[in-house]
C-alpha cells in the first residue's frame, strides 16, 4: 500500500505538468502544416474524400484554437471542421488559404446521339 502512495505522489507533478502545460510546440508546428496537405498529399483523391480528410485535419487546429481562448466563431479551422454547407470549400477557404482545392469540374455529359460533347 505504501509503494502505491509513493508512485502516485511521484507521478502527480508529471500529470499536472502535462495537463496544464498547454499544447506542445511540436503539435502546433504539425497543425500549422496541415492545410498544405489539401493541395499536396490529398490532391489525387476524390473531392469528397479530400473533404473528409481536410475537415479532420481542421479539428486538430480547432482544438488548439479553443485551448488558446478563441471561440469557435473566431477560429477559421473550427468553421472548416464543422462545416455542414454544400459549399464546404468556402467555409474552409480562410483556414486553407492558398491550399484551397479547386472544385472538380463537372464531368461532360453525353449528347443525345451518345457521343461525348466536342
Amino acid at each position: 500500500m505504501r509503494w502505491s502512495r509513493v508512485c502516485v505522489a511521484a507521478s502527480l507533478p508529471l500529470l499536472v505538468a502535462v495537463g496544464c502545460g498547454g499544447v506542445q510546440p511540436s503539435i502546433r508546428e504539425f497543425a500549422a502544416e496541415l492545410p498544405a496537405r489539401a493541395d499536396g498529399q490529398y490532391a489525387p483523391l476524390d473531392l469528397m474524400i479530400r473533404k473528409q480528410l481536410i475537415m479532420k485535419d481542421a479539428l486538430l487546429q480547432c482544438k488548439i484554437d479553443l485551448e488558446d481562448g478563441r471561440s469557435e466563431q473566431q477560429s477559421a479551422s473550427c468553421r472548416c471542421a464543422e462545416s455542414a454547407s454544400d459549399d464546404w470549400l468556402s467555409d474552409c477557404r480562410t483556414w486553407l488559404g492558398p491550399h484551397t482545392p479547386s472544385p472538380e469540374p463537372e464531368a461532360p455529359t453525353e449528347t443525345s446521339d451518345g457521343a461525348p460533347p466536342s
